[in-house]
């Protein structure tokens, strides 16, 4: 009570401040412009809402327009082919007249700009037709001869001129094109009335089009078929015509995905090479906005089959960003749809330009007003919230000594800072318990300071000076800078693998990789850290008498309790289970095989493929009845020397298979390679041919394992 008096004659003691409430009021202004942001953004999202609906409307005149043009071409076209027929019924020709034939299927040609070729095949196999190519009208000629089975095509060359057409050259050559093989004839042939079908196969080239076809019988016998074609780069030509939006487009496509007519220019092209596209094989490089309508059907759940309506699909957001409406309608021929692509760009185009129009008339009456209030608002609150969030930035990283008070005019950052300050005086009370780096990522994840823990999967890492006893013993107080030395190194090796430092005990170090940060590789980063700690030991000086100091490591992995473990008034975050002992026994291990870090099968298996190892041996350590594989840490995977030095290793294990099998000369001559080809001693090589020739020496029965029981710790 006394303390809350004493805070508040210091207030009241200190010059007014302003209230946080009074200084938002200055702030108001800026919810003047998000009130007109808000009334913008509803504003644009009605325009764009009101796209649809144009989209539509102008959908359904372009629908309108091309069923319009289509109707008049296939009539046009029916037409014609009733004219021919009309023509050969009344006797006026007949089809094997060939001048008058000729003359006949020219005028008509002529006359109907929408056509391309008019036709007659006999059931021999001959055809004659009459076609434009480019500017020029082709008469073209199939002759079969049965003698040989052979057949001559014949091309004569005609320029339109008002009158009569003037002849320009007539070419002969061989052919293999029969009508008996063409779609439009069998059709014809095996209908009762004329049929409509699709080609792409002309005598003298091939050119996607559509056919109108019917049987002629004269007085009862069956003479021939009258065929009148209409090539699709004419529909194309036609929708080029026609004005979708400022940049969308219009196709026509069947309900295979065939493109039959498009005003996409890779696509008239493509059928001026005699090519049909389908919308599976367009490249949305040169065909971008048709290649938006497969992205519409499959994002719309679609089939062109089941396309019966005009029918606006939902929008669709393309690879560039933009947003494209899509339209269907059925084309009322055939299976044929009509489809439309209009960019929303097209319609908003000018909508956006007025409301940039607008925001930069009143950008000047407000510019005065946004920055008195940001130069304000930064100095009342930004600033010193800034510092603020500064110092929490420095208690979530427990660097506590760094922690000053903000100044404030506002009361509530003014007390807020107060409290910060006293908080960091708790946590320097709390960081005597705990390591640093471990309290700074205890506090930085919220984990409070009580007993309890969880069970988890991580790796553990014991390490020592070895004979670090005797030395202790010769050195006496001058081991101290050794024993600093190391375990800084060691320390420093440890956190930047991220791995967490559990205790120092003497000379060894503790320290377990998965918690209290996540890391589902921690087997690997705590193989990378032990061999960075042997790393650190070799660059350091080394004890006064010039002797190197070496270190033993023992990892192992596996299931561990870890959490705050201890009294209510004292705590240790650590770990605890049998996985953690049997990773301070392999430390001692390294004793019996001269090797400097050994790791448990557990971990061999967690790291994988990312460490190279060797196995050392089958082991029951002490106070375990169960046997374990240990592996000697070589290198990481990314750092591993060339494949000729690391053959040691094979012959090595090679041994320990020999070894296994019962095999001890042929192991002992193995291991007798090793230090040879690995170019130095090797301790495990020589503890296993010991062993070996102990066996030979005294051959044990026949229920004999090779595992190697640990009678110490």
């Amino acid at each position: 009570m006394a303390s809350s008096e004493t805070s508040g004659s210091q207030r009241r003691g200190q010059r007014p401040r302003l209230a946080l409430r009074m200084a938002l009021t200055l702030f108001v202004v800026l919810s003047v412009l998000g009130t007109a942001l808000l009334i913008h953004i509803s504003w644009s999202y009605t325009a764009r809402q009101n796209v649809a609906d144009v989209a539509k409307q102008l959908n359904e005149q372009i629908v309108a327009s091309i069923r319009t043009k289509l109707t008049d071409l296939l009539t046009n076209t029916q037409a014609t082919e009733e004219a021919v027929r009309a023509i050969f019924y009344s006797g006026a020709i007949k089809p094997e007249d060939d001048s008058k034939r000729e003359f006949i299927f020219q005028a008509l040609l002529q006359s109907q700009p929408v056509l391309s070729r008019i036709a007659f095949g006999w059931p021999t196999g001959d055809f004659f037709g009459s076609e434009k190519f480019d500017d020029e009208i082709h008469n073209v000629e199939v002759k079969w001869d049965p003698a040989t089975g052979t057949a001559k095509r014949r091309v004569d060359r005609y320029l339109p001129e008002p009158g009569e057409p003037r002849f320009l050259d007539r070419q002969f050559e061989p052919s293999t094109y029969s009508v008996l093989k063409q779609r439009w004839y069998s059709k014809a042939v095996s209908a009762q009335q004329t049929v409509w079908t699709q080609t792409s196969e002309f005598p003298d080239r091939k050119q996607p089009g559509i056919n109108i076809s019917g049987q002629l019988n004269l007085f009862g016998k069956f003479v021939g078929v009258i065929d009148v074609t209409v090539e699709l780069g004419r529909l194309s030509s036609f929708l080029a015509d026609q004005r979708v939006g400022s940049t969308g487009t219009v196709a026509i496509v069947d309900a295979a995905g065939n493109v039959i007519a498009s005003q996409d220019p890779a696509e008239r092209k493509a059928e001026t090479a005699g090519m049909m596209r389908t919308l599976d094989g367009l490249d949305a490089a040169t065909s971008p906005l048709l290649a938006v309508v497969r992205q519409a059907l499959s994002q719309n759940m679609l089939k062109l089959s089941e396309v019966r309506m005009i029918q606006p699909l939902a929008p669709v957001r393309a690879a560039d960003g933009a947003l494209y409406y899509v339209s269907l309608s059925p084309a009322n021929f055939r299976d044929w749809s009509v489809v439309t692509i209009i960019p929303e760009k097209d319609f908003l185009g000018n909508i956006d330009r007025n409301t940039e129009r607008l925001l930069y008339g009143v950008a000047a009456f407000t510019l005065l007003m946004i920055v008195a209030s940001i130069l304000l608002a930064d100095r009342l609150i930004g600033r010193p919230l800034i510092r603020i969030a500064g110092q929490l930035g420095n208690i979530e990283s427990f660097h506590l000594d760094r922690i000053a008070r903000v100044p404030s005019a506002l009361r509530e950052l003014d007390d807020l800072s107060g409290a910060i300050m006293q908080m960091a005086r708790g946590l320097t009370s709390f960081q005597k318990y705990l390591p640093t780096e471990l309290v700074r990522t205890l506090v930085s994840r919220g984990i409070e300071a009580k007993p309890g823990g969880e069970q988890q999967t991580l790796t553990v890492l014991f390490s020592d000076l070895a004979g670090f006893t005797t030395l202790s013993e010769r050195l006496g107080p001058e081991i101290v800078p050794v024993l600093t030395a190391y375990l800084s190194a060691v320390s420093r090796a440890i956190v930047e693998e991220k791995g967490t430092i559990d205790k120092f005990i003497g000379d060894a170090v503790m320290a377990f990789w998965g918690a209290p940060l996540p890391d589902e590789r921690h087997a690997e980063a705590a193989c990378r850290a032990a061999l960075a700690c042997r790393r650190a030991m070799a660059a350091l000086p080394g004890l006064p008498a010039g002797e190197p100091l070496r270190l033993r490591i023992g990892i192992n992995t596996g299931p561990m309790l870890v959490g705050n473990v201890g009294s209510e008034e004292r705590l240790n975050y650590t770990v605890i289970g049998d996985s953690v002992n049997l990773a301070s026994r392999l430390e001692s291990l390294n004793k019996n095989f001269g090797t400097d870090i050994i790791m448990g099968e557990a971990t061999r298996l967690a790291a994988g493929n990312a460490i190279l190892v060797r196995e050392v041996d089958q082991v029951a350590v002490y106070g375990r009845m169960e046997s374990t594989a240990v592996f000697e840490l070589i290198a990481m995977a990314d750092e591993k020397p060339a494949s000729e030095k690391l053959a040691w290793i094979a012959i090595y294990e090679a041994g320990l298979a020999a070894y296994r099998q019962r095999r001890w000369p042929e192991a002992i001559a193995l291991l007798d390679r090793v230090a040879a080809t690995r170019g130095c001693e090797d301790p495990p090589s020589a503890t296993l041919k010991e062993r070996c020739r102990a066996l030979i020496a005294s051959p044990p029965d026949s229920g004999w394992q090779p595992v190697t029981v640990m009678g110490t710790k």
